[in-house]
């Protein structure tokens, strides 16, 4: 969940590992890159937490995601993303 907090951009993740870390946004001066950084953790850090995202939009219907999750230990997991935007109307309807 994105937000805004005052004057603050900020992540909320609603996490499977049963927690909810906050990361502070931070946008790219061309506005084509977001980049939140850890903040603090609401809930449990038995299984980790997601520490840092970066979305980076490409264009109107492409952008990756860049997540890092820090495993118990303090050591860190990494994973990329790309995606797209189907047409739903090109789609088939799986029917």
């Amino acid at each position: 969940m994105f937000y805004l907090d005052e004057d603050q951009l900020t992540l909320t993740h609603y996490c499977d590992a049963g927690n909810r870390p906050r990361m502070i946004g931070t946008v790219s001066p061309d506005g084509n890159t977001v980049e939140f950084e850890f903040l603090d953790l609401d809930g449990s850090n038995e299984h980790g937490h997601m520490h840092h995202v970066v979305f980076t939009f490409i264009d109107e219907d492409h952008h990756t995601e860049e997540w890092t999750y820090m495993m118990p230990g303090d050591n860190p997991a990494r994973v990329r993303v790309e995606l797209q935007r189907t047409n739903a109307e090109t789609e088939p309807s799986g029917t």
